[in-house]
């Protein structure tokens, strides 16, 4: 089982270095990882080549985004003959174990997409993605176990509605069978989340392996209302930017596009809007604890629905 990583950077030298030290020790002889680098001006791509000659690094534009830098990496792999494609991101630390326990996963499912638990660079025992489901009213889709403790799972494989593309495993079939990443559509976000729903519709299951972790530093992830206090500049952004999941034209095209049926859609961007809006100011005004609080009952109750 060949497994060829893929990693996008920009401008992140001592995020992608932290990275590739990480992962070093989980990968076998015949595994591989190239980086994809969107025009760096921070010595990445040299410093990279100093201290990972094994690692292949390819050039892209300033102009690229995460979907196009993804497809290129993807590109040189599936022609290097990878069995496996892990989407990986630069500013991601794996724990020790973590793609093991991803080679067991496959080993035990067979086929199917896989990602693993993700945990705060801050807090590696509080969870922040452990999977999603979809709300049987509406079309959105609820973090399971949202800033609970790691130590409350206990293994296994959870077989969820949605992953995401910051450390997933996707075997080359699917490339094959719906292809790549649809940049042209969503170029930043959206575009790991629309190509794991097309994955569903050929028949291919999203798992989470929840004794495989990554830790993340969220602080670096684009526009988030959930993790800090945004400025009123930054928040009018969350409408505008690619960076933001929330851009308006992005989410209108991806809720569109997955809809089940025209009531669900409208009933879920006009929610998702009105919960935007509610977050920003409860970041103003509220205290983190009592936010955090707040937030983790509301997802639960979603999650529940």
């Amino acid at each position: 089982m060949r497994i060829g990583v893929v990693i996008p950077t920009f401008n992140r030298c001592n995020s992608v270095l932290r990275c590739l030290g990480s992962l070093r020790p989980e990968l076998m002889p015949e595994d591989s990882v190239v980086i994809v680098d969107a025009g760096s001006t921070d010595n990445s791509v040299q410093e990279i080549m100093r201290l990972f000659p094994e690692v292949v690094c390819i050039q892209a534009t300033s102009e690229s985004w995460w979907a196009d830098l993804v497809n290129t990496g993807v590109q040189r792999l599936l022609g290097d003959g990878v069995d496996y494609v892990l989407t990986f991101n630069d500013d991601n630390i794996a724990t020790p174990g973590f793609l093991k326990n991803m080679r067991s996963a496959v080993a035990q499912h067979g086929a199917g997409i896989f990602s693993s638990v993700c945990c705060y660079m801050s807090d590696p025992q509080c969870i922040f993605f452990a999977g999603r489901k979809r709300n049987r009213w509406t079309d959105r889709f609820h973090y399971l176990d949202l800033n609970m403790d790691m130590r409350q799972l206990h293994g296994g494989i959870r077989e969820v509605d949605l992953l995401h593309g910051m450390c997933t495993l996707i075997p080359r079939a699917i490339f094959e069978k719906i292809g790549m990443f649809d940049a042209a559509a969503f170029p930043h976000l959206f575009a790991d989340d629309d190509f794991v729903l097309r994955a569903h519709e050929v028949g291919y299951s999203s798992l989470v392996v929840l004794d495989s972790v990554v830790l993340n530093d969220r602080t670096t992830t684009g526009y988030n209302p959930y993790d800090r206090r945004l400025g009123p500049i930054v928040a009018f952004r969350l409408f505008t930017s690619r960076r933001s999941a929330f851009q308006i034209n992005t989410r209108v095209r991806f809720l569109w596009r997955h809809r089940r049926g025209f009531f669900r859609f409208l009933l879920t961007l006009i929610s998702d809007y009105l919960r935007l809006i509610s977050v920003v100011i409860a970041r103003w005004v509220l205290p983190d604890k009592w936010f955090h609080a707040i937030g983790m009952a509301v997802n639960r109750l979603g999650s529940d629905q």
